[in-house]
């Protein structure tokens, strides 16, 4: 019985410091203020490990309640690259434009922290990605998802924001071959807040900008690839 407590002691406690915690950012190597600010609001909810973290709507979890948007975007180029592409580019590199910069990544299956200038496989389910949002010239925001479906089969992709996000709900990315040989992506979005003026006005618009600038960076890479 003796032998069996002891067992369960270590096991137990291995586990528990295999965990990453929040508090073990090194948020000089983030160098993003919003970043470090929305992990340490993260903590005083009692976070403490990224597996507290979660995503606020899992991929078969009902949408009812929540808003929608939807874009649709072209790239011209055949399905099998496109898809490929955007699965397997560095997140370090595909999340970082204009209108957003890439802060983190924590991939829960590989317990590992990837800074900026860090190197990642494209994305997978588990990954937590942090980034900082330049949604107007004086003012940025710090927003988190979690990669939570990539189906290569049925070629979607979607990300949930995190449960201590302002806003609930998910983006999913799905692609189609086109008739022409080009790839459409339709960027569907389901979100909630608090606020019903941030849901109405706010949110819709600077999405948009946000989606926008995601799609334009990611055709732009693929070019450069291929030039």
């Amino acid at each position: 019985m003796k032998r069996l407590t002891l067992l369960f002691f270590l096991l137990y406690h291995s586990v528990c410091f295999g965990q990453m915690y929040l508090s073990d950012v090194e948020f000089d190597k983030v160098g993003c203020e919003q970043v470090e600010h929305f992990v340490k609001s993260q903590i005083n909810n009692n976070t403490e490990t990224f597996s507290d973290v979660k995503p606020s709507l899992e991929p078969t979890a009902s949408t009812n309640g929540f808003r929608f948007h939807e874009r649709e975007y072209v790239i011209k180029d055949s399905l099998p690259k496109v898809w490929s592409f955007y699965v397997h580019t560095n997140p370090t590199i595909a999340w970082n434009a204009s209108r957003f910069s890439f802060a983190m990544l924590f991939s829960k299956p590989n317990n590992e922290m990837i800074y900026p200038n860090g190197h990642v496989d494209g994305i997978d389910a588990g990954q937590v990605i942090y980034l900082n949002l330049n949604v107007l010239r004086i003012k940025k925001l710090a927003t988190a998802f979690e990669i939570t479906t990539v189906d290569d089969k049925k070629k979607v992709i979607e990300f949930s924001y995190v449960e201590d996000n302002i806003t609930h709900g998910k983006q999913q990315l799905t692609f189609i071959k086109m008739r022409r040989g080009y790839t459409k992506i339709i960027h569907r979005t389901y979100f909630k807040s608090e606020s019903t003026l941030r849901d109405h006005f706010l949110y819709p618009y600077f999405h948009t900008r946000l989606t926008n600038t995601y799609h334009r960076n990611m055709k732009h890479l693929l070019k450069a690839l291929e030039n």
